[in-house]
Parts: C-alpha cells; structure tokens; sequence
C-alpha cells in the first residue's frame, strides 16, 4: 500500500477501528447520565457529526458544540482573545497542575509561554534524543524476556516508556524511585477528573464542590507532594552549584525574554508537573492507538517497515528525519485523526461573538471535539476508516486548519507538540522493525474519553521478536 493507493485495495482496509456508534438522537437525561459518566464520546449523537455546529443547551448555560473549521480558526486563532478556558475544564484539572501552561491564563499564561518556548524549540528537542532512544531501548530489551510470558499490555507498556522519557528528560531520572507510586496516582488522578459528574453536566458554577474533585484530592496531593520536592531539591543543588543538563535546570535559569524575569518557583513547580501530566499520558496513549492500527491493517505495517528501513537503515530515528518518512508520518497523523489525544477541548466567550453564522451571546461555552471534528461528514471521506494517504504531502496541505486539531490551534497549540512527534517516531522506528503484534482472540479494544482518550480495558498484544 502507497500514499496514493486507490485500486486494489484488500478486504483489511475496509475494517472499521473500534469507535462507539453515535446514537441516532440526542439521549433522554438519564441515559446521557448514564453513558456520559463512562464514556462521554458514546454519547455524542449522529447530527453533531453531521453539521456544522449544534446548540447543547440554550438556556441555563448556552453550550454550543462547533465543528465548523472556519469558526474553529476563530475561536483558536483568530479571536483567541475573546475565548478564555473553559471554567467547567478548569474546575476539573487547575487544581493539580495550578499555574501551568496548561491551565494558566491572561499575563500568566503569556510569561510562561514566552519562557518555555525556547526549551522546545527544534533545536532543544533534538538535544533530547539521546534519552528517547535509551528509554525505548530499554523498553526493546525488556520485552525479549517479557513478551514470552503472554501477552503485553501496550498500554501500560508505552505509559511505563513515556514517563520514564519525561523523568529523564525533565528531571534526570530523579523521580524513577517514585515511578510506580506517581504514575498509579497520576492515572488515578485522570480517571477521576475524566468522569463527567453532575456538576459538570448541570453546567453548575465552578465553586460548587463536585465528586470528581473529592475523588481527585488524595491523588493530587500525592503527585504534586513528590514533584514539589523535587523541585525544591533541584533548587538547593543548585545553590551548592551542582548543575544538570534537563528542562528543569533550563527552565530555572531562564528568563521572560521581554521583563527579564526569571518564573516564580511555585509557578516551576505547576509547568514540570503538566509536562509529566500530559506529556507522558497523551504520548503513551498515541503510541498505543498506532500499534492497534498496524496490527489491523498489515499493509500498513509492511509499508512503514519497509521505508524505515529504507531510510534508516536499522537505525534509531534521528532528530529532523520524520519529512524523510512520509509514509510513516502519514500513518502517525492518521491515528491521530482517529484517536486524538484530547477528545475534548472548552473554551468559553467573554464578549458575544458570530460563528458559523451563530450568534452568540457572552458567556457562551464553546465545546470543540477533536473527536467529532476529526470523524465529521462534511469534512472527510470515509471518516471512520483508516486511510493514512489522507496525509501524503500534496493532499495534507488540502485539509483546513480547523479540521485537524490533534494539538489544538493557535496561540495555545500543545508546546510539546515537537517533543511528541519526535518521541513517537524515536519509538517507532525501535520497536516496529523489531517486533510483531497480533490481537488475542479474545481482545475487546474499545476507546474511553476521560480528559484523555485510552483503551478503556488496555492493549493486550501478543508480542514476538523478528528473526
């Protein structure tokens, strides 16, 4: 199979990727209840993959959900400034990663953009390769033993690889001895948050206590109790003059490039913890959903092998060689499309605005689902259907903006986005020539939105060597 492969085409292609089946009208509240507190993708009905936008709600709390790649472009980029964070998102995640980049908003959000986009530039993320290729070696090495006990979960293997990848990368592999007990919490931790609660499908106002929150707490205080200190570790080292070549040390020594400030310790704190929050989950969680594609669609498979080994020759994939693999980022982009790494992105309207030909009054809640957005009618093909030449390079550039939105858009497009392309292909291309994957026959593979998208029961693979 080719990038531009019409003709031919084997029966494999034809299979349907596990997705829920949207429902063909909006569910009665009590079933939305029901449904939404599990799995709140399941429940998005058919008409939303259909239109442009629809209202959820008019009245207590005007909830618009927009897939219109135009209004998108707006909202995310355009007139950024009018849409600030979602209140409900923000009631759900700020209290465990506080003034991170993730969560900040106004000036403190802008100093803290200007002061870490430096350490994600092309050139800095490069400078981390090294690590990524230890990690998933390890990884490789671990499998031959593992593999012939039964079946891995890929899941937990990638989220296992994936953390210990920030560790190095973000703290020198300082919370290694933590790994086991900061992972469980953090999953924990989403888990929680990702369920939706009452208080967030009443719309209720963000001081109301809810059960997520409650449920959340415990975690919370356990991963940002071991972070903080860390930090303040780091942060005495450092003043007996002991230095480390990570993203913690540079993102201490540096300084807003217009006040000349340096970013307030507790505000450090906030950011290494939503870059091992979301870094590491979102991540794990893509490199899971690829491996599931390539074990469906062998052709696939054969066809990134075969220019991964064309191209590198056996070799680790090196910074600045993902424009070299089309095919490869074809399929990466591709899975992307069909399991993003958010499902589900809030932003709420300051002053009234237009969309879509909508009027909207202030205060209107904007819910922009890459999921939906990614699977909707009018702007794709054969949308749940696994098709990577959707991405070869002369038809990527046809897709309009608000279409594909794995990373977001606009001013707050995921800052690591460069990190996880470079960490998912560095992965790719140590296990994909190494190893087979093959389904039990037993597997139920099955997507569940939280504040990430995961397996919801895993990804057991049986895992084998290549002669």
């Amino acid at each position: 199979m080719t990038l531009a492969a019409t003709a031919n085409e084997s029966p494999a292609r034809h299979a349907r990727p596990a997705a829920p089946v949207p429902p063909p009208r909006r569910m009665r509240f009590v079933q939305l209840w029901r449904t939404v507190r599990e799995n709140p993708i399941a429940t998005v009905p058919q008409p939303c993959y259909e239109k442009p936008f629809v209202w959820l709600g008019r009245w207590w709390k005007p909830t618009l959900l927009l897939s219109d790649p135009a209004g998108i472009e707006r909202v995310l980029v355009g007139n950024a400034a009018n849409y600030r964070k979602s209140p409900q998102l923000q009631r759900r995640i700020q209290p465990a990663l506080g003034d991170g980049l993730l969560t900040a908003d106004g000036e403190t959000w802008r100093a803290g953009r200007r002061i870490t986009a430096p350490l994600f530039s092309p050139k800095a993320v490069g400078a981390l390769n090294d690590d990524m290729v230890a990690a998933a070696e390890a990884m490789s090495a671990r499998w031959r033993d593992e593999c012939a006990q039964g079946p891995l979960d890929l899941a937990a293997q990638y989220q296992r690889l994936t953390y210990e990848i920030v560790s190095r990368t973000v703290f020198s592999g300082a919370l290694d001895a933590e790994r086991t007990m900061v992972h469980a919490e953090m999953a924990r931790y989403f888990d929680s948050i990702g369920r939706v609660d009452l208080a967030t499908l009443l719309n209720l106002p963000p001081w109301i206590p809810s059960w997520s929150q409650w449920r959340a707490g415990p975690s919370i205080d356990a991963f940002r109790d071991v972070i903080g200190q860390a930090v303040k570790d780091r942060l005495a080292a450092r003043a007996s003059g002991t230095t480390f070549d990570d993203l913690l040390e540079r993102l201490s020594f540096a300084r807003d490039p217009q006040t000349g400030e340096p970013m307030p310790d507790d505000v450090v704190t906030d950011n290494v913890l939503t870059f091992l929050a979301a870094g590491h989950e979102t991540t794990g969680n893509s490199l899971t959903w690829i491996s599931y594609l390539l074990t469906l669609f062998p052709e696939a498979e054969a066809e990134m092998r075969a220019e991964l080994a064309r191209e590198l020759g056996g070799r680790p994939a090196p910074p600045g060689s993902l424009e070299r693999l089309p095919f490869t980022r074809a399929v990466i982009e591709e899975a992307m499309r069909l399991y993003p790494p958010a499902p589900f992105l809030g932003r709420q309207a300051v002053a009234a605005d237009e969309l879509a030909g909508e009027k909207l009054p202030a205060g209107t809640e904007i819910l922009i689902s890459p999921w939906v957005v990614h699977r909707h009618r009018l702007l794709w093909d054969e949308p749940d259907l696994f098709r990577p030449e959707r991405f070869a390079p002369a038809r990527r550039a046809q897709i309009a903006r608000g279409a594909y939105i794995p990373f977001g858009l606009g001013p707050r497009i995921c800052i690591g986005m460069g990190f996880a392309m470079q960490e998912i292909l560095t992965v790719l291309s140590i296990v994909v020539p190494r190893y087979r994957f093959a389904l039990p026959a037993d597997a139920e593979v099955f997507p569940r939105s939280r504040i990430t998208l995961a397996p919801r029961d895993g990804m057991p693979m049986i895992v084998t060597p290549r002669a």
